[in-house]
C-alpha cells in the first residue's frame, strides 16, 4: 500500500487547510495518509466533507482574446472527477497572484475558489479539452471578478464566470450544517 509522504505535504493543501480553519468555526481539517481521491477532509461533529485542492501559480505573459492578459493553470482529470465525486463535495482552486511593486513582484497574494464538485461537473460542458482526458482551467483575475478564459464561450456566460466562488467557504460552512 502506498503512504504519502507526510512530511512534505503539497503547500497548496496545507495553505488552504489554514484558510478552512481561518473562515470556518468549530471544524476540524485532516490530511488523508494514502491517496483516497481527496486531498482534505473536513469534519463538523458527524458530518464531513472532501476537498480536491489544485494549485497555480499566475501566468502574466499570455493575451486571451478576450483581451485579458494573464491566468492561473490548473488541471483536473476528467476520469478522477468522476471516480471520486462521491468523495470529493468541494474543488479549491489555489492560484498565487504576483503583487508588482514598482519594477518587481514584491509578495504573492493567495487566491481560492471553492467550487461545489457538482458545480464544476455542469460547467465542463463548456470546456475545452487538452490533451487525453484532461480539463484545464484558466482563471483569469480582475479585482472581484474571475473569468475561466479556457471556455468554448464568452467570458460573458455564467458558466465562464467564476466571481461567486470567489472565498466562497460559505459554502462549506453550508455543506456541515
Amino acid at each position: 500500500m502506498p503512504i504519502r509522504n507526510l512530511w512534505s505535504l503539497e503547500p497548496g493543501e496545507c495553505i488552504v487547510a489554514e484558510e478552512i480553519l481561518k473562515n470556518l468555526r468549530g471544524v476540524e481539517v485532516y490530511f488523508p495518509v494514502r491517496d483516497v481521491g481527496v486531498d482534505l477532509l473536513v469534519v463538523k461533529g458527524s458530518k464531513h466533507v472532501g476537498i480536491q485542492v489544485k494549485e497555480s501559480r499566475y501566468y502574466t505573459n499570455y493575451r486571451w482574446k478576450s483581451g485579458h492578459i494573464g491566468h492561473s493553470w490548473h488541471k483536473v482529470r476528467w476520469d478522477k472527477l468522476v471516480k471520486d465525486k462521491d468523495r470529493v463535495s468541494f474543488y479549491v482552486f489555489i492560484t498565487y497572484l504576483p503583487s508588482v511593486k514598482g519594477h518587481k513582484i514584491g509578495f504573492f497574494e493567495n487566491r481560492f475558489l471553492v467550487v461545489p464538485t457538482a458545480e464544476l461537473e455542469r460547467r465542463l460542458e463548456v470546456k475545452k479539452i487538452r490533451g487525453r482526458n484532461m480539463y484545464c482551467f484558466c482563471f483569469h483575475f480582475e479585482g472581484e471578478h474571475v473569468y475561466d478564459e479556457g471556455t468554448t464561450v464568452d467570458i460573458i456566460d455564467e458558466r465562464a464566470d467564476y466571481s461567486r466562488f470567489l472565498d466562497a467557504w460559505h459554502l462549506i460552512a453550508q455543506a456541515l450544517e
